[in-house]
């Protein structure tokens, strides 16, 4: 722990990262960043007083250091301090400004000690299905930290900043058939997973069976051998294709691999304020994940690579898609009419009306940084630090240029796939795994319950949700076990159940 007057700082242990302390006449700075495999200095690096010179020269290597950081920067004359982040958003931090001080933590639970209140903005666009990503968070007074963006503190004052857009007009497309794509591909991949200093025993793969994640665990094993995977079981008709494919994926990669069962681990839905306080935007299935990721933890890894990412490598441009006429009949259309259903006008108003401020587009797809919101800090009570290759900028840059035909049906990843794998694991139009069936059915078999528990709705009081629409949505998902309906209800009985923890204070 740094401590400066009454201040301090105490940076994340963790062997994944490093800290560097500067100091010069009138000015400090402290950066905790990923380490890099080439880059790197030790754990903790203390460098002061230097020059104003040298000072200059090491801030400015801060600036571009190629994995990402959070820094903070502080300057006696007008007391002045900025906390700014890196641009891969793996692990973003929360800020609270008060009159005197600034608390600064990748944990939300450091917060709430404090009493909070919600942001009825934010909170009438989660329970539209709004994705957002914004520095504005669900609880007022408190600040999250996107990819590139400033804090600016100041006695009696505090100042967020957004970072300029990253133009993403499409530069002219690379000209490259469909081998030199993969070839290109699996080079930038290697050099991306053999970015940070590892060894094969330190690392474990998320493995669900999709292309994703066996595509990162087929970069690893080629850059370091033998390394751990561990995945989630789904139950019912699925569990069978999982588990033959992940079989497959395992023993041609030679991977150690360990999975647990949804069956076991399944997520809670009980309404009452418990020890454990459940963020709205946290990982659903984190019973599961926690189990998981627990294993892992116990047999040493420290870097956990995942597949996050793979579903915005390859889009379809505007002009290559064929317009679609008529009402919006998919499944995201359907679930956002039914979450307008479960609104109030007050709710209904904040959304038409409020000014949100979301981030600006930056080199990391947004649902990518959203993914790192929801499980970061789930991973790092646990002592992993999260690694996910496929959002690297670098690799997102050269997939979104290659011509139609290397991103038309993920071809780039698939031939990449079939080269390590074999055609077989992957063929065209194959079956996918997900977890859409769990929590309709859940709710479905706790239905009873909900409703009992739901005789009092915090939402309703608080004037988000029209009661009577709540118990209609749980009776037609506990009914038909349908997804459309099933997602805002979801939406709506995570955030109840933390609206009634903000309530009592716990």
């Amino acid at each position: 722990m740094l401590a400066i007057g009454d201040s301090w700082v105490k940076p994340h242990r963790h062997a994944a990262l490093e800290t560097l302390f500067v100091c010069t006449e009138g000015q400090w700075l402290l950066v905790v960043r990923e380490r890099h495999a080439t880059a790197s200095t030790s754990e903790m690096d203390i460098t002061g007083p230097v020059s104003a010179e040298r000072f200059d020269e090491l801030y400015r290597a801060c600036l571009v250091w190629p994995l990402d950081y959070v820094m903070v920067e502080v300057a006696k004359a007008g007391h002045r301090m900025r906390v700014r982040s890196g641009a891969y958003g793996v692990a973003p931090v929360y800020c609270r400004a008060t009159t005197n001080a600034l608390a600064v933590s990748w944990d939300l639970a450091d917060f709430l000690a404090h009493p909070l209140s919600m942001n009825i903005d934010i909170a009438s666009h989660f329970l539209a299905l709004g994705s957002i990503y914004s520095a504005q968070h669900i609880c007022s007074g408190i600040t999250m930290l996107t990819e590139r963006a400033s804090v600016f503190v100041e006695p009696g004052r505090a100042r967020y900043q957004y970072p300029a857009a990253v133009d993403t007009a499409l530069a002219s497309p690379a000209q490259l058939d469909a081998d030199e794509a993969e070839e290109a591909f699996g080079k930038l991949l290697h050099g991306i997973v053999m970015a940070r200093p590892a060894v094969a025993n330190e690392i474990a793969v998320e493995l669900s069976g999709g292309m994703d994640s066996a595509t990162v665990a087929s970069a690893l094993t080629k850059a370091y051998g033998a390394v751990a995977s561990r995945g989630i079981l789904l139950s019912g008709d699925e569990r069978t294709i999982q588990v033959e494919r992940r079989e497959k994926i395992a023993q041609r990669l030679g991977l150690r691999d360990q999975t647990v069962d949804i069956d076991a681990h399944l997520p809670t839905l009980d309404l009452q304020p418990g020890e454990r306080m459940v963020y709205p935007h946290a990982e659903l299935y984190i019973e599961a994940f926690d189990n998981l990721w627990g294993s892992a933890k116990a047999q040493g890894r420290e870097l956990l690579f995942t597949g996050v990412g793979g579903d915005e490598l390859f889009p379809a441009y505007q002009d290559e898609t064929v317009q679609k006429t008529g009402t919006d009949g998919s499944l995201v259309g359907d679930a956002r009419e039914y979450a307008g259903k479960l609104l109030t006008p007050r709710a209904r108003s904040a959304i038409q009306s409020s000014r949100m401020f979301d981030a600006p587009t930056g080199p990391v797809p947004v649902s990518s940084l959203l993914a790192g919101a929801c499980q970061a800090p789930h991973m790092l009570r646990h002592g992993l630090w999260p690694v996910n290759p496929l959002s690297d900028p670098r690799l997102v840059a050269f997939c979104h240029r290659l011509p139609r035909a290397s991103r038309h049906g993920r071809a780039t990843m698939r031939g990449y796939l079939g080269t390590r794998l074999g055609d077989d694991v992957f063929p065209l139009h194959y079956v996918k795994e997900t977890f859409a069936r769990v929590l309709p059915e859940l709710i479905s078999r706790h239905a009873k319950t909900l409703a009992s528990q739901l005789r009092e709705c915090a939402l309703a009081d608080l004037g988000l949700v029209d009661h009577r629409a709540a118990l209609a949505l749980l009776n037609q998902v506990a009914t038909t076990r349908s997804d459309a309906p099933a997602a805002p209800l979801i939406a709506f009985l995570w955030l109840e159940r933390f609206a009634r923890q903000l309530s009592n204070g716990s």
